[in-house]
């Protein structure tokens, strides 16, 4: 079967491998030292965040990740994007952020190959009341980027009309999937991959082969934002240049940058590559690598200015729903999250002369207050 595309308010039940851990008695051995460090993944973890084992290794801690969702808003890869396809969704650090990045997207797209993971991710997404601002597919990210190139005609499957093309059997799931694909303007869209890094062992090179990256190595998810070639020979000086996404890739902090560089087609700026830090040190990178496709710069700019207005409006409609009087937040998540985020934002390698922490607090008090209800 193929992915499918979750409807508005349709919602996977937390089954047995979702767990709220509460107490240390509880934790499997291999994953105690991030529970410990529960309030820095999720500040919100007593507000009954769940996560499946395997999730632990691989979520992104929140201060880092609302990071990156400020960074990457305001990135120049990010130019007139509106549509942001998180391609490992997991237990939903990232895509939370950038749900919470006051509707600086259009659309965003959390992709989840396992049910369970996913489960927890909407879950959590709730916790933090951004459910409904999150579109979710369940399925394996690279058959999504294939359908979704598919839907621009690649290889003879596109579209016609808004109908399949010819011999295609499509079921209902993946007609929905292909219909909103195809809605998305490839000048529109920018991609974001946290992508599994192949266990701990990465931790002991001191250059990280991202060829060896597993289960999916750099070439791969580089492919997967890249319109694939049409079966066909043509003359050097016809043949069209490939169009390749704008992505962000979020990896381990020793990558090695010439794999990296080397990605970046001939004549393209120069990539970005930030390393996010907490408590001194460096836990990640992120490469913004940019892409070839560009919206109409009168429409950029028509977009910008449509989105301000709505942004303003947003904030404004968020201070008036702010109640007065809120609970005090546990004493514990409050300490762990405040000394993480402090650290980390002063080890970042990112200008941080424009960080607003009055939204985050906005956001403190609703979810004590909701909890708390």
């Amino acid at each position: 079967m193929g992915p499918k595309l979750l409807k508005k308010g349709e919602k996977f039940p937390l089954d047995e491998n979702c767990h709220h851990y509460t107490k240390l008695g509880e934790v499997p051995w291999d994953i105690q030292k991030y529970w410990h460090q529960r309030f820095s993944i999720f500040e919100f973890y007593d507000y009954d965040i769940h996560l499946t084992d395997s999730a632990w290794f691989g979520v992104t801690p929140e201060p880092v990740a609302t990071r990156i969702a400020r960074d990457l808003s305001t990135h120049p890869i990010a130019d007139g994007k509106r549509v942001l396809i998180d391609l490992f969704g997991g237990a939903g650090g990232n895509v939370i952020a950038f749900a919470l990045s006051s509707g600086r997207w259009d659309r965003i797209i959390a992709i989840e190959k396992d049910r369970s993971t996913l489960a927890c991710a909407q879950h959590n997404a709730e916790v933090y009341d951004v459910l409904d601002k999150i579109t979710w597919v369940h399925g394996d990210c690279f058959e999504v980027m294939k359908r979704f190139w598919e839907t621009r005609g690649t290889k003879g499957r596109g579209r016609e009309g808004g109908e399949a093309a010819k011999g295609q059997e499509q079921e209902d799931d993946n007609e929905e999937l292909d219909g909103l694909l195809a809605g998305f303007k490839l000048e529109e869209c920018l991609v974001f991959a946290s992508p599994p890094w192949g266990g701990v062992s990465y931790r002991d090179q001191e250059v990280f082969d991202l060829s060896k990256m597993e289960p999916y190595n750099l070439e791969q998810l580089y492919k997967a934002c890249t319109m694939p070639e049409e079966e066909k020979e043509e003359h050097p000086s016809t043949q069209k240049q490939k169009r390749i996404l704008p992505q962000a890739l979020f990896l381990p902090r020793q990558s090695d940058l010439n794999q990296i560089a080397a990605l970046v087609p001939e004549g393209a700026p120069k990539i970005d590559v930030i390393q996010y830090c907490q408590k001194g040190a460096s836990k990640a990178l992120v490469a913004y690598l940019p892409g070839n496709i560009d919206a109409d710069k009168e429409e950029k700019k028509q977009y910008e200015e449509n989105r301000g207005q709505k942004k303003r409006k947003q904030d404004d409609d968020q201070e008036q729903t702010i109640p007065e009087l809120l609970p005090e937040a546990p004493k514990e998540a409050s300490e762990a999250h405040d000394a993480y985020d402090t650290s980390y934002a002063q080890d970042i390698e990112v200008d941080t002369s424009k960080v607003d922490n009055a939204e985050k607090r906005k956001r403190k008090r609703r979810r004590r207050s909701s909890h708390n209800n």
